[in-house]
């Protein structure tokens, strides 16, 4: 997807120069940090989907910024999460709510028979879509410096997987809604 926008640079004070890419691997190298990818996704998605096993606050609040003025600009977001581990920390989720409320359409996927370990970002643009497949799931360490594996690929350079990524996050259950739970905060 590299090729979809390789002109376009996030260059700012306080961030690297960064030229898209389509591996993101983390570690030292900040050039290769998924976060800095998903800002740009971010940027200028019409839609987007994230679909991941956990999410930590710590990762929340690095985004929270690129989620705020994706919404700002008529964008759709979708979040699904689940329990696999016990690891998302509540604290996120409530503070995905606080900011954003029906904003987002905020999923939990709750099945304790079953692993629920995706991870995957999708960005819907006017004339396209681009997902983001790897071992990142929202925590400021996999979108930063930890030593993560990303590949980013689009709907139109390789049609045939980007529809079965996408059609399986559009069905995770199968179509058992039991185990898509609406997360509400609040009364």
């Amino acid at each position: 997807m590299a090729q979809f926008n390789s002109a376009e640079k996030i260059d700012s004070s306080n961030e690297p120069v960064i030229v898209s890419t389509d591996v993101m691997t983390g570690d030292r190298d900040r050039s290769r940090y998924l976060y800095y990818q998903l800002k740009m996704s971010m940027s200028k998605a019409k839609g987007i989907d994230i679909i991941v096993s956990f999410l930590m606050e710590s990762g929340i609040r690095m985004i929270l910024n690129d989620i705020r003025q994706a919404l700002d600009k008529g964008a759709s977001v979708r979040i699904l999460t689940g329990n696999y581990l016990g690891i998302t920390q509540p604290s996120a989720l409530y503070l995905i709510k606080k900011e954003f409320g029906n904003r987002i359409d905020l999923r939990f996927y709750n099945d304790k028979e079953r692993s629920f370990h995706p991870k995957a970002y999708i960005f819907h643009y006017k004339d396209t879509s681009e997902i983001y497949i790897g071992s990142s799931n929202i925590s400021k360490s996999a979108l930063t410096s930890g030593i993560e594996w990303n590949y980013r690929f689009s709907s139109i350079a390789d049609y045939k997987n980007y529809q079965l990524f996408y059609h399986t996050s559009q069905n995770p259950g199968k179509g058992d809604s039991k185990r898509l739970i609406s997360v509400r905060v609040g009364s």
